[in-house]
């Protein structure tokens, strides 16, 4: 395919890389400044409502890097459209990103590990204090300059606190492996979401893979939500306090900011390179390189430095001969005789010894009861790990279909997944998974024109999820079949269910069919009827381009029945 080498009044070099969207080298011509431009690419065949929630998930991103100055964020420069093309001009980055890096490099230093990882939570400080909120830290998304210097980029999926959320209750955005917990099952995120990406970056640079893994999306997130990852040994232990506490489940229980998490791992780096826990005897010279009284951390026992051989055993301590009068000793003191034993001393014997049977038996008993108990939760784990990779193998062909446009025969596998399960997040899951797949189905029937077929689907993706894609398209089928109270009932329960642009985006669909039924009963001469669609449009997308259009219509037929 050709490449235009002209955009606006940048020179298209080269395509660097391509994605969700595709990423150029290029040359500002009027002060020939070499950038980078990242376009939007929209999906072929995406309706126009999907083509609506991708540039405005791309503004958002242009106004989310936009916003922030800092040494490790891109820069960007701007943002502009031009004949449908919507395209964000930024610094153009030499060096390599992080995930490069660790292919070439495999596991990193401790001291450069840390060294990366502080310069991106330098970058996540500012952008938090900025009200941005990353959500899709990453070694792609970490750039490192033939300086050193780290930048952090792409920030598509990006939340800024100030603005609505484009992402709906439940939706999942990000890149699984490094997602947190609460972003994996669709929950509200804040700043340590960021850090719990951090953490899983910083171990992945340590141990040289990642904390989290597995063959599916189901089993890798499953592992996020559940379990913690093992400490390979090749991390060091005041490390890896710092990625326990970064990987904590609950958000409540991880650093708190950025910068106390960056405070964290320059206090363990500073461990690191203390000197050796080395003491020694009081008025003893200190050993050759050990500072004057050794090196002790509070939490640690100082190993004994002997300058010979340690003794095999405690000396006498010498007591030195009184050299002033020694007071004459007082008469002994004789206690009263002991008291004669209520026992004898055989049957003080029997008594030990059933005593002795009776711990011993007691011993048994109990080491009897924890090997059936260990026996059994062992057998219960593995039950469970079975039932986990059968789910994890299931849903991994449901995604396989749904990846190839096999929807239907994807939500039938979703569907039996969400009878079956037996967690409530998973159920939820699956649930939504059977929704989202039968919506998909609708979406190649309505483009099939196969109208009947479609609005039965949509119906059917209702009976799991509220999905707005639904409601949509349903709303969109009656608006073929020339139902517009329909499809206005329809468009309107989408955008209630919807937040940000996409339920805006759904109001002013609603309006716009609002407004058509005011133009036919203008035409047939109802007047009284079309005053109240034009009104009730007002009402649908207040503020709109169609509200104003509509207030317009009806300030004029007010007009025009007052004069009557």
């Amino acid at each position: 395919m050709a490449l235009e080498t002209i955009l606006g009044h940048y020179r298209i070099i080269r395509e660097i890389a391509r994605s969700n969207d595709v990423v150029y080298e290029a040359v500002d011509m009027r002060i020939n400044r070499r950038v980078a431009i990242k376009e939007l690419l929209t999906p072929p065949g995406a309706t126009e409502t999907v083509r609506q929630d991708r540039i405005a998930r791309f503004r958002r991103e242009a106004r989310a890097a936009g916003s922030l100055t800092h040494p490790n964020i891109v820069t960007i420069f701007e943002t502009e459209e031009e004949n449908g093309r919507y395209f964000i001009v930024m610094e153009y980055l030499e060096g390599e990103n992080l995930r490069q890096k660790m292919d070439r490099e495999g596991a990193l230093p401790p001291e450069e590990a840390v060294r990366i990882a502080t310069q991106v939570l330098d970058g996540l400080a500012h952008a938090h204090a900025k009200g941005v909120i990353h959500r899709d830290i990453k070694p792609e998304n970490i750039h490192i300059l033939p300086s050193g210097l780290v930048k952090i980029t792409d920030f598509g999926i990006a939340r800024l606190k100030h603005e609505p959320n484009l992402t709906m209750d439940g939706q999942v955005f990000g890149t699984p492996s490094y997602m947190s917990p609460e972003q994996v099952q669709g929950g509200a995120i804040d700043e340590r979401s960021d850090l719990f990406s951090v953490g899983v970056i910083l171990f992945e640079m340590l141990a040289g893979y990642k904390p989290f893994q597995g063959d599916s999306v189901i089993t890798i997130t499953y592992h996020i939500v559940h379990t913690d990852p093992h400490a390979p040994p090749s991390v060091p232990a005041p490390l890896e306090w710092v990625i326990r506490r970064a990987l904590r489940k609950a958000p409540a229980e991880r650093f708190g900011s950025a910068e106390e998490m960056k405070q964290a791992l320059q206090n363990a780096l500073e461990q690191l390179k203390a000197p050796p826990v080395i003491a020694t005897p009081m008025g003893a010279p200190a050993p050759q390189g050990v500072p004057a009284g050794g090196y002790a951390p509070p939490t640690q026992v100082p190993t004994p430095y002997y300058p010979h051989p340690a003794p095999s055993a405690p000396t006498q301590i010498p007591v030195p001969t009184a050299s002033y009068p020694v007071p004459s000793a007082p008469a002994p003191y004789l206690p009263p005789p002991p008291p004669k034993p209520l026992l004898s001393p055989a049957l003080r014997q029997f008594l030990g010894t059933l005593l002795g049977v009776m711990l011993i038996g007691g011993a048994v008993l109990g080491v009897v009861v924890l090997g059936v108990f260990s026996a059994t939760r062992a057998y219960q784990e593995y039950q469970m790990q079975q039932i986990d990779e059968k789910i994890a193998a299931r849903a991994k062909e449901a995604e396989r279909l749904f990846g190839q446009g096999r929807y239907l025969e994807a939500a039938q596998i979703y569907d039996a997944l969400y009878r079956n399960a037996q967690s409530t997040k998973w159920k939820e899951r699956f649930r939504r998974n059977t929704a989202s797949a039968l919506a998909m189905y609708g979406n190649r029937l309505l483009e099939a024109r196969r109208y009947e077929e479609a609005k039965q689907a949509y119906q059917r993706a209702l009976e799991y999820a509220p999905l707005p894609e639904a409601y949509a398209g349903i709303a969109a089928v009656e608006q073929r079949l020339g139902n517009r109270e329909g499809a206005i009932s329809h468009w309107t329960s989408a955008a209630q269910h919807s937040h940000g642009a996409r339920a805006r985006e759904y109001q002013r669909h609603a309006a716009r069919e609002q407004i058509a039924l005011g133009d036919e009963a203008y035409q047939r001469g109802d007047l009284q009827r079309a005053l109240q669609a034009w009104k009730d449009a007002v009402a649908l997308a207040p503020g709109t381009d169609e509200a104003r259009e509509a207030q317009r219509k009806f300030d004029q037929g007010l007009q025009e029945l007052l004069r009557r």
